[in-house]
């Protein structure tokens, strides 16, 4: 379980994520929503460690419980937690590979790393590859946008991941794509991996996601499960709920 509490982080006098609280489970797929500076990412940075404690993040807490075991990273740190634990998947993804390792040995190092060498095959075809064999041999520079997702995804769960947050993966890819990688993102989810996926598309929300956190000014003003999506009342939610539906011509999906 992941539990985030009361977080606070600050640029000098600016606020930009007030008291945000949100926990993801194992196995469950939560969609943190809202507009463009609402606050989204900067919760995910913070959450993975890429934001700086005192001054950065200045208040809340974070809770980390796998296999029983508790860590406490914004007591202790997260080096022991990337990779093994914590898992990033940002909307750039060909940005985030080598571009001088083949795919297949990118996923092989994770395997490496993670103690348990062998073929990266199969973690490319888990991650949506129906021909990982030539996948393998190619380099970041010769994937397409969608392909560099599903190859990150590939190296996330080869190193082990348990949680994973997935910062707008589905940016400037054209539809179909966007619904595949998705639809791996769900499957990932169905393995027990718990996934944060930061989204201001409620389309999205409706077909994958299990809960629906809307954040506003730096603060999560409303959440609950997407069963109950319609039944979102705050000023913020109904301006984006209004919003999808004018640009899905009426329906969310």
């Amino acid at each position: 379980m992941i539990r985030l509490r009361d977080l606070e982080v600050r640029a000098g006098s600016s606020v930009l994520v007030r008291r945000a609280s949100l926990d993801v489970a194992p196995g469950e797929l939560v969609a943190l929503v809202g507009a463009s500076g609402s606050g989204k990412t900067m919760t995910a940075r913070a959450l993975l460690g890429l934001t700086s404690v005192r001054p950065g993040v200045t208040a809340g807490s974070l809770e980390i419980r796998v296999d029983g075991a508790l860590t406490c990273p914004f007591e202790e740190g997260w080096s022991s937690l990337h990779g093994p634990v914590l898992g990033y998947l940002p909307q750039d993804a060909r940005g985030g590979l080598d571009p001088l390792w083949s795919i297949g040995d990118l996923v092989s190092e994770c395997l490496v790393l993670a103690e348990r060498p062998g073929d990266p095959r199969p973690w490319l075809r888990r991650a949506g590859f129906a021909r990982p064999d030539r996948v393998a041999t190619l380099f970041a520079h010769e994937l397409s946008g969608g392909m560099a997702q599903r190859a990150s995804i590939a190296c996330a769960l080869a190193r082990g991941a348990q949680f994973l947050v997935a910062d707008e993966p589905t940016t400037g890819l054209d539809p179909t794509v966007q619904e595949g990688i998705l639809e791996e993102l769900a499957e990932v989810a169905k393995g027990g991996v718990g996934v944060l996926l930061i989204t201001h598309d409620l389309r999205v929300v409706r077909r994958h996601a299990d809960r629906v956190l809307v954040m506003h000014e730096g603060s999560i003003v409303e959440q609950c499960s997407v069963a109950d999506l319609e039944s979102l009342a705050s000023e913020p939610a109904r301006a984006l709920l209004a919003a999808t539906a004018r640009i899905a011509g009426g329906t969310l999906g």
